[in-house]
């Protein structure tokens, strides 16, 4: 049965099966349950991580291996048992990403508190990384700079 949803990048037609259950919500957004990930061509590869409960909340989100090929984090157990797996594999591991306005050469990435998404039983969770390194704004311009001199 399909589901009409309002949300920031207009009305989605989506099925149930579409529907990701964060059960704890993302920080900020703590009441805000069921999301929908959506990788629309105009912006590939930054895709929209898209309430269907608030149509004014979409957050724009990428693979971080994208802008940093060595981006590797542990993922505590905790977080992992509340995903069904015991490993990160298998996982959609993603980022949040801000532009600020008018200055999209200025956009950040979040690697500190990455976005995973287990799609085989559609649950998502938002983990804050302690002790990795990461930060809550690398510039994506500096990451993609640093990830060609690596290759």
């Amino acid at each position: 049965m399909g589901l009409l949803v309002k949300t920031k990048l207009g009305e989605l037609n989506l099925k149930d099966e579409d529907v990701i259950v964060f059960e704890e919500g993302v920080p900020g957004f703590e009441h805000l349950k069921r999301f929908v990930l959506v990788f629309p061509e105009e912006t590939y590869p930054i895709g929209w991580l898209l309430s269907v409960e608030d149509e004014e909340v979409g957050l724009p989100v990428v693979d971080p291996r994208l802008v940093r090929v060595d981006y590797d984090p542990e993922i505590p157990q905790e977080d992992l048992e509340k995903l069904s797996v015991t490993g990160k594999e298998g996982l959609i591991l993603l980022s949040v990403v801000t532009i600020p306005p008018g200055k999209p050469e200025d956009a950040t990435v979040n690697l500190l508190a990455p976005i995973l998404i287990n799609p085989t039983i559609k649950k998502g969770r938002q983990v804050i990384l302690y002790d990795q390194g990461y930060g809550l704004r690398h510039k994506i311009s500096e990451e993609l700079e640093r990830s060609k001199a690596m290759v």
